[in-house]
C-alpha cells in the first residue's frame, strides 16, 4: 500500500497541500489494515526531502508528520504482519533514530534507505551500519539497501535529471531546447549555474565524475571517455564551459555519463556482506533513458562473488532469494523444499554476470530505453514451468498474485 495514493485517496487534491488531520489519519491507518487483509505486502512511504514537486514543493507523502508515519504503521503492528518500506532522507544517519523508533513500535522489519559508498562521504557507510547495529541486537529488523551496481546516469542537455536539486538548471531543463541554448551561451546565467553547483547541502555533482560517453561529431571524438575536468584541460576552459561549449557545439546531442556512487570496491564487499543489508536496491523500470540497474542480480553473483570473492555463492544466493522472501513474509519462496514452489533461476557460475547496457528503440514512437540482458543464465522455472530459455522468453505465463501474512491469517480463521 502506497502513502501517495492513499493520501489522494482519502484527503483528495488537499493532499498536496497540507498536513493530514486526525480523523484523515484514522481513516488512512483503516485503509491500510484493509489493504493488509486483502493481501498487501506491507506499507510504504517515500519522506525524502530532496524528492520534490514542481515548484521546489515536497511530494504529498513528504508533508506527513510523524504522527501521521506512526500512526499508519501501527496498522501493521497490531496485525502482527508485513514490512515497512521508507525513505527517509538519502546517505544519512540523522533519521536513524525513527528507524529505530519505528520498528521497536511496531514490530515489524523495516526497509530503510540505500547505503553505498560516495567519493564525497567515503566513511558515511560505516556510520549507518554502525547506526542500526544496536536495533538489530535488540531483536528488530530495520534493514538497509544497497545496490550491487555503481549508481549512474546516461543524459544529455535534451534529457537529464541529474540537476534536478539546481533551480536555475532544472528550470531550463522545462524550457523549449532553442531558448535553453540560448540561456547556456549566456555568461550571466553561467554565472548562477556555476554558483548553483557549488552549494554545500548538494554534493551528487562533481566533474571528475562525468565522463563523455559519445560525441555527436566525429571531430570531437578525442573527448569520448574523458571526464569533463580532462575536457576542460584539453580545451583550456574551465570545466563548466567545457561542458556547455561542447554539447552546445554539438545541438545538446552529446551523451554524457555520470558516476555518483560504489566506487571504492573494498568499501562495497563490506556493505554487501553486512547481515543488515538486502541487496537489491535499483531504479530500473523507472528511468529507462538515464539507466540501467536490472542486472543486479547477475552483477552480484558474476563481479562481486566470482571475479572479487566477497562472499560465497552459496550465501549470495540467500541474500537474493530466501532473505528477502522472509522479510517480506512470502511463504513456500525461496528456497529448494518439498511443498515449496518450483521457483528456479538455473546458470552457470563460471560464466554468469550482466551484459553490457545497451539502446533498445522498441517503446511507443520508436522511443528508445537502456536494457540490460543477462550473460550464463540458461533457464528462469516459475512455479514448475520454464519462462525464459538461453536469451529467449517461452510465452509461458504461470505466476500467480502473491498474498501477505494478514491474508493468509484471515484466510485460516475463517476455514
Amino acid at each position: 500500500m502506497g502513502h501517495v495514493p492513499l493520501r489522494h485517496f482519502v484527503m483528495g487534491q488537499e493532499a498536496a497541500d497540507r498536513p493530514a488531520k486526525p480523523a484523515e489519519i484514522q481513516g488512512m491507518k483503516q485503509l491500510v489494515a484493509q489493504a493488509m487483509e486483502d493481501g498487501a505486502l506491507g506499507f510504504s512511504t517515500n519522506r525524502n526531502e530532496r524528492h520534490m514537486r514542481e515548484g521546489e514543493r515536497p511530494i504529498p507523502s513528504g508533508l506527513a508528520d510523524d504522527e501521521e508515519f506512526f500512526t499508519l504503521c501501527d496498522a501493521l503492528g497490531e496485525l502482527n504482519a508485513g514490512v515497512i518500506q521508507s525513505h527517509l532522507g538519502q546517505y544519512t544517519i540523522k533519521h536513524f533514530d525513527t528507524y529505530d523508533r519505528l520498528v521497536r513500535r511496531t514490530g515489524r522489519p523495516s526497509v530503510g534507505q540505500p547505503v553505498v559508498h560516495r567519493a564525497e562521504a567515503p566513511e558515511r557507510w560505516k556510520q549507518q551500519l554502525d547506526a542500526v547495529a544496536p536495533t538489530f541486537r535488540d531483536g528488530y529488523l530495520p534493514y538497509l539497501r544497497t545496490n550491487t551496481i555503481p549508481t549512474f546516469r546516461h543524459f544529455t542537455l535534451k534529457n537529464a535529471q541529474v540537476f534536478d536539486e539546481f533551480k536555475t538548471w532544472k528550470n531550463l531543463m522545462f524550457t523549449d531546447e532553442e531558448p535553453r541554448k540560448r540561456a547556456f551561451a549566456d555568461r550571466q546565467i553561467r554565472h548562477r549555474l556555476r554558483e548553483e553547483l557549488k552549494d554545500p547541502r548538494q554534493t551528487d555533482f562533481r566533474w571528475d565524475l562525468v565522463t563523455v560517453e559519445k560525441v555527436a561529431n566525429p571531430q570531437n571524438h578525442k573527448y569520448a571517455g574523458k571526464s569533463v575536468d580532462e575536457v576542460a584541460k584539453m580545451r583550456s576552459q574551465d570545466s563548466l564551459d567545457a561542458f556547455l561549449d561542447l554539447a552546445l557545439e554539438e545541438d545538446l546531442e552529446t551523451t554524457f555519463v555520470n558516476y555518483t556512487t560504489g566506487g571504492d570496491a573494498k568499501a562495497m564487499a563490506e556493505i554487501l556482506r553486512s547481515p543488515y543489508i538486502l541487496v537489491g536496491n535499483s531504479d530500473a523500470g523507472a528511468k529507462v533513458q538515464l539507466g540501467a540497474e536490472n542486472g543486479y542480480c547477475t552483477t552480484f553473483l558474476g563481479l562481486w562473488v566470482r571475479e572479487k570473492g566477497v562472499m560465497s555463492l552459496e550465501q549470495a544466493i540467500h541474500k537474493l532469494t530466501f532473505m528477502v522472501a522472509s522479510v517480506y513474509g512470502l511463504e513456500g519462496r525461496g528456497l529448494l523444499r518439498p511443498g515449496y514452489a518450483a521457483d528456479l533461476a538455473i546458470f552457470d557460475a563460471a560464466t554468469v554476470n550482466a551484459g553490457e547496457v545497451e539502446w533498445l528503440h522498441d517503446f511507443p514512437a520508436n522511443t528508445k530505453r537502456l536494457i540490460q540482458r543477462s550473460v550464463g543464465m540458461h533457464y528462469v522455472v516459475v512455479n514448475g514451468r520454464v519462462i525464459y530459455e538461453d536469451g529467449r522468453l517461452t510465452g509461458e505465463l504461470p505466476g500467480q498474485v502473491l498474498r501477505g501474512a494478514a491474508y493468509r491469517a484471515s484466510e485460516a480463521a475463517s476455514a
